[in-house]
C-alpha cells in the first residue's frame, strides 16, 4: 500500500471526523480539536490500511463497529454516572460516536479495501 493511497484514504476520514467535531461543539472547533481529530482519523486510518492489507476486508463492519464502541465509550467515560444517566443528549453524543467509527470504516473500506 503506498504513501498515496493512505493520503486518498486518510482525506475523507479527516474531514469526516472535522464535520461531526465541527457539528458537535456548536459549530466552533478550536485548534487544538483539530490537531487531535486530525490525529484521531490518521491513527484509525493507519489501522485499517493494516486490517485491509494483511487480513483482507471481510468483517470490516464489525471490527469498526465494536472501535466506535470503545472509542465513544472512552470519551464519554462508561463510568455508573453515565450508565444511570437519563440524558438523551449523552446516549445521543454515544451513538453519533459509534456511527462516526462506521462510516469511517466504510470509507476506508471503499478506498483501502
Amino acid at each position: 500500500m503506498t504513501l498515496v493511497t493512505l493520503g486518498l484514504g486518510w482525506l475523507p476520514v479527516a474531514a469526516l471526523f472535522l464535520a461531526v467535531a465541527w457539528a458537535a461543539n456548536a459549530r466552533r472547533l478550536p485548534r487544538g480539536a483539530v490537531l487531535v481529530t486530525l490525529g484521531e482519523s490518521l491513527v484509525l486510518t493507519l489501522l485499517a490500511a493494516l486490517w485491509f492489507a494483511s487480513l483482507g476486508g471481510g468483517g470490516w463492519p464489525l471490527v469498526f463497529l465494536l472501535l466506535g464502541t470503545l472509542v465513544a465509550g472512552a470519551e464519554r467515560g462508561l463510568r455508573s454516572a453515565f450508565l444511570r444517566s437519563e440524558s438523551r443528549l449523552e446516549w445521543r453524543g454515544f451513538a453519533l460516536g459509534v456511527a462516526r467509527y462506521l462510516a469511517a470504516g466504510a470509507l476506508l473500506a471503499w478506498r483501502l479495501g
